[in-house]
């Protein structure tokens, strides 16, 4: 096995465990904040119909701009099915600890993710209402996932480009010498003396070596010169 080949197997498999390991983080880093901007986009449009007294598909029409979502209002009284009959349960069931906001995940019937935000709404001489959120979960995954695919094709062509440059280097700097001393240190030890001698372009090690093997050529040169005397 080549050195070149041992280098390029060392850091592809270098650059497959970085790999998998930024993949793993960066997914979990950018599912988290784009489930967070969601749920602060719709804590907005909430805020926003609470204030100004917007109608509900006007404020999902605002919403889906940003994330697609679903707004409704509704009696508290009323019956849901679904996530949001689920929500509304789990809203009611913690009132008593002073809740009256409610955000987490549910899922349907199909086995579909959804994230559901409640917000409790207490009018004056009305019955307690409920302004509800529901987002997909997929709409979420989307964007984080279609960030994460570009931040991983950018480190693709980034390690790419690392690869190629550092094999250049690595044919320029060490490959080539190494392989030339080699083949003149191949024709000194058969007694041919025509070869020329290395000739050092730097101060690395690989030109300490050439000096060093000049120095042995010309050893070898003059020993064989006085055995034949």
């Amino acid at each position: 096995m080549g050195l070149r080949l041992k280098f390029n197997l060392i850091l592809v498999a270098i650059f497959i465990a970085g790999f998998a390991t930024v993949a793993v983080i960066a997914n979990r880093y950018l599912q988290t904040q784009a489930v967070d901007d969601a749920k602060r986009v719709a804590n907005m449009v909430l805020d926003a119909t609470a204030i100004a007294n917007i109608d509900s598909r006007i404020a999902s029409g605002l919403g889906s701009r940003i994330v697609d979502m679903k707004v409704r209002e509704f009696d508290e009284s009323d019956i849901q099915s679904g996530v949001e009959g689920e929500a509304v349960r789990k809203l009611l069931s913690t009132n008593s600890q002073g809740q009256n906001a409610l955000t987490d995940k549910f899922f349907n019937a199909s086995g579909a993710a959804k994230l559901v935000l409640l917000r409790q709404i207490r009018v004056t001489d009305q019955a307690p209402r409920i302004r509800s959120i529901v987002i997909d979960y997929n709409t979420i995954t989307m964007s984080a996932t279609l960030a994460l695919t570009t931040f991983l094709s950018s480190l693709g062509v980034v390690f790419l480009a690392v690869f190629i440059v550092l094999n250049i280097l690595l044919d320029r700097l060490i490959v080539r010498p190494v392989a030339e001393m080699s083949a003149r240190a191949d024709a000194v030890s058969i007694g041919n003396f025509s070869v020329p001698e290395f000739r050092p372009t730097n101060n690395d090690e690989i030109s300490v070596l050439g000096v060093a093997f000049n120095r042995l050529r010309r050893s070898t040169e003059e020993a064989i010169k006085l055995l034949k005397r």
